[in-house]
């Protein structure tokens, strides 16, 4: 019995022996094959310590390192990865795709400059280069956004986002450079056809005119129609560098500052100073008094322009808007009610007359539900016209005509919560809990931090707790 103890004993001391003194390598091998396993699983974790133990283990494999790199970034672990790519940096073993990598981790943590010089060592990737674009343009170095994009495209001729943004960007630098760029995306992505065609409309116009400075405000409203402020502010720009005494660029680089929450108020008073007698200075510095809660001041400001161009409706509509902050919802009426008549094919002149009305539920059976359907008739494309014209029925308590207009209003646009939220609306008040449920949080989901996703989330915590 002591003997065959003395015997397991020795043996376990024989293979406690043989691990302690397995060499190295053979080890790191092993992690390898633990790595790849790993890696197989899905699991991205046990993938990049496997292979950062391996490395270790197996100085002469140092690309060892980029693979857990990439594969501590693909699990979300950006210190780690960059700790690792950056061990196989110093061993002179990072592709391009490390670099690619080590420089989206170096952006997460929020060291922009070392992701940029990383990027920049990724290239000729594609993708190094859409994000050195990215970046540039944020940092407003808009011809080296331009050189990143056009790089880009050498090579992968085919992405349509790549020619979408680059002809952004042209038609906020050379606005007639835009147009091959725009329609090749049109081409590649025919979805993108409507953003296009707004942009093409306005280039098309200023290109008919032979003054740059005019060819550029024209192409930056465009812009600044489709979001794309920091662009419009650039083609502002542009048009005063060419016309320093442009009065209306002055005005729009002020309104462009705004929506990039930055304080153009320096930029409008140019304006005003430049040319008192503008409609378009004095409309945009209405539009920026209202945005500060002086809508009685803005009035002002919009019935100057108003005057100067009687047959613009725009402005009536503008006069009408101020009325309404200022509480004066008669006024506000006739406002709209002249918009309409001085545009009745219009049907921005519409929208504003039945929003108005549903807005304040002002004679809603008598005003805003013809104007709904008159809207439907100018725009029956639009998810717009049919939301209105379900709200108008849903103020009148005729549900059923509601669901109708609005579900309508949902189908033309499958990615608005408007109609979500007031289909969830209109099923709370029928009663049906599982449909009203069903909308409200399809609404909370497609506008998460927005005006209707906040209304939603509000009243499914308090409606469906």
């Amino acid at each position: 019995m002591q003997k065959s103890s003395g015997i397991k004993n020795t043996l376990i001391v024989i293979v406690l022996l043989a691990l302690t003194l397995t060499p190295r390598p053979i080890t790191g091998y092993i992690d390898l094959q633990s790595a790849i396993r790993f890696e197989a699983a899905g699991d991205q974790s046990g993938a990049a310590e496997a292979y950062a133990s391996a490395a270790k283990r197996i100085p002469w494999a140092p690309s060892l390192w980029e693979n857990a790199g990439l594969k501590a970034m693909q699990n979300g672990d950006t210190e780690s990865a960059i700790t690792f790519l950056n061990l196989a940096r110093q061993r002179h073993a990072i592709t391009e795709l490390g670099w690619l990598s080590l420089g989206s981790a170096y952006q997460k943590r929020g060291d922009l400059s070392l992701a940029v010089d990383a990027w920049k060592k990724a290239l000729p990737l594609a993708q190094a280069a859409s994000y050195l674009a990215s970046v540039e343009r944020a940092w407003s170095n808009f011809a080296e956004a331009i050189k990143y994009w056009q790089f880009n495209l050498a090579v992968e001729p085919k992405n349509a986002i790549g020619h979408y943004t680059l002809g952004l960007l042209l038609a906020a630098t050379s606005p007639g450079q835009a147009l091959p760029e725009l329609m090749q995306a049109v081409t590649l992505s025919p979805d993108l056809d409507v953003r296009v065609e707004k942009l093409r409309t306005a280039l098309n116009t200023a290109l008919l005119s032979e003054d740059p400075a005019y060819q550029f405000l024209v192409s930056g409203r465009a812009l600044g129609a489709l979001g794309e402020w920091d662009l419009a502010a650039e083609a502002f720009r542009n048009a005063i560098r060419v016309r320093s005494n442009y009065a209306e660029a002055w005005a729009w680089v002020g309104e462009a500052k705004q929506h990039l929450d930055q304080d153009g108020n320096a930029d409008i008073k140019k304006a005003l100073t430049l040319d008192p007698e503008s409609a378009m200075v004095q409309g945009l510095f209405g539009l920026a008094l209202q945005r500060q809660g002086k809508p009685g001041e803005a009035l002002a400001a919009y019935k100057k322009a108003s005057i100067l161009e009687p047959g613009d409706p725009g402005w009536q509509i503008a006069l009408g808007n101020a009325s309404e902050q200022t509480g004066d919802l008669i006024a506000a009426y006739d406002y709209y009610i002249r918009a309409v008549e001085l545009a009745p094919t219009d049907a921005s002149t519409w929208r504003a007359m039945v929003t108005f009305s549903v807005t304040n539920n002002m004679d809603v059976e008598g005003t805003g539900l013809p104007a709904a359907r008159k809207l439907i008739a100018l725009a029956p494309d639009d998810w717009q016209s049919y939301d209105l014209a379900g709200q108008a029925e849903f103020l009148l308590e005729n549900f059923s005509a509601s669901v109708i207009y609005l579900k309508k209003a949902a189908q033309l646009g499958p990615t608005m919560a408007a109609p979500a939220l007031h289909l969830g609306l209109v099923y709370m008040q029928t009663g049906d809990r599982r449909l009203a449920f069903s909308y409200l949080a399809l609404a909370e989901n497609l506008d998460p931090g927005g005006p209707f996703g906040w209304q939603a989330s509000r009243l499914l915590k308090q409606y469906f707790p």
